[in-house]
């Protein structure tokens, strides 16, 4: 099998489901945001990042899919493609991310490819790739990090603090497992790469098991540093760099069901009236999306705002009205409406869910400031499902259609 991941996608997708009377109607956009299409045929697509690719102040956006011919970015306004590298210098790619790790301006593009969930039948490679002077040329690989099978998800992160981002790789199995669903419960590794170990492999921990899907960076303990959070059948998991080790603190253990139907898929950090909250996509893949509140004891609540998500995948938290109580973004690809915005009454106790687009089977969605506000109102997303857009939702003001 070529790509496992682009299989089960293929398989997981079914017919739109029509929430009217006419079978063939796309049910009605409810969500206050306008949609900006920036590419299309992105074919299987997965990651996406924003960054300024040739420093002249806008934000542009990289994105990759399972099945695509090549990896470009787009210079912002036209959304002019720029060729960053082919699938066939980077074969069955999975993951990037960018920031500017050598302090020119211009961010580099950290990626994860010869992905293939059998850790026997691919090598998982990671590499960094740098402009070769001119950005809107192709990119040259500038750094191979490491080999690790099942590579799913790479981040650049500081978890140092000092400015000098990091690149954390995140295997999806571990390299002793046989594939989906790992019945012996593996080991899977979580490793780290600094600059300033000259790219060396570190080992965060040696204590999930079985899949470990999402991936977030976000700083927990609010002390100023990056920190990495996972998400997979052990649930979701903080682990914090302090005094020169890693600590791995638990989250939410996700939901209670016997391996593999347990656990969590994606997790989002934010701040909700002035206190640490997050939210998670449970099971793996799943089709719930949960609401962790703090509970005035040092635990936090747990209420399900939504349980019909299809092949849960995308998830991201957005403040678009500044008030203190950020609402969520959450879909997934198993169907053709699959992108959702929550948004939350005064106390968090009640949310209400609103369509995003009735064409878009999300596989991840990212929160930014597209127009230069000053104010991360923004939400990028890449549809699993043809023509495989890549689009721009930017935040209209209006509370409905």
């Amino acid at each position: 099998m070529r790509h496992t991941l682009a299989a089960l996608f293929l398989l997981a997708a079914a017919p739109a489901l029509a929430l009217d009377a006419k079978p063939d109607a796309p049910p009605p956009i409810t969500a206050p945001f306008t949609i900006h299409a920036i590419a299309k045929d992105i074919t299987g697509g997965y990651s996406a990042a924003v960054a300024d690719f040739n420093h002249d102040g806008k934000p542009d956006m990289v994105a990759l899919g399972l099945s695509g011919k090549e990896i470009d970015w787009y210079e912002n306004p036209t959304w002019t493609p720029h060729l960053v590298v082919t699938e066939a210098d980077a074969p069955k790619p999975v993951y990037l991310d960018a920031a500017d790790v050598d302090g020119d301006g211009i961010p580099e593009i950290v990626l994860a490819y010869h992905f293939n969930t059998d850790p026997h039948k691919d090598s998982g490679a990671i590499a960094i790739f740098h402009h070769d002077g001119d950005p809107a040329r192709p990119w040259r690989l500038w750094r191979t990090i490491d080999n690790v099978p099942t590579t799913h998800r790479v981040r650049f992160a500081d978890v140092e603090g000092n400015g000098k981002p990091g690149v954390i790789v995140a295997p999806i199995l571990a390299g002793t497992a046989t594939g989906f669903p790992d019945p012996d419960r593996n080991v899977t590794p979580l490793y780290v790469y600094r600059p300033d170990n000259a790219w060396k492999r570190e080992t965060i921990t040696l204590e999930n098991r079985g899949v470990v899907h999402g991936l977030t960076i976000a700083d927990w303990d609010g002390d100023g540093r990056d920190d990495v959070i996972t998400s997979g059948y052990s649930g979701t998991y903080a682990h914090m760099l302090h005094r020169g080790r890693w600590d791995r603190v638990l989250l939410t253990a996700g939901k209670d069901a016997p391996w593999p139907g347990g656990g969590s898929g994606e997790s989002a950090i934010g701040v909700f009236n002035g206190r640490k909250f997050f939210v998670t996509i449970e099971p793996f893949h799943g089709s719930m999306v949960v609401v962790h509140m703090p509970d005035g004891k040092g635990g936090f609540t747990r209420q399900v705002i939504d349980d019909q998500l299809k092949g849960g995948h995308a998830l991201t938290l957005v403040d678009v009205d500044g008030d203190g109580r950020p609402e969520i973004v959450a879909g997934g690809n198993g169907l053709a409406a699959g992108l959702f915005f929550y948004r939350a009454n005064a106390d968090g106790t009640k949310w209400t869910r609103y369509l995003m687009d009735n064409e878009m089977s999300p596989a991840g969605c990212l929160t930014k400031d597209m127009g230069g506000t000053g104010h991360a109102t923004d939400i990028i997303c890449q549809d699993q499902r043809a023509p495989f857009w890549l689009k721009w939702y930017a935040y209209n003001g209006r509370s409905g259609p």
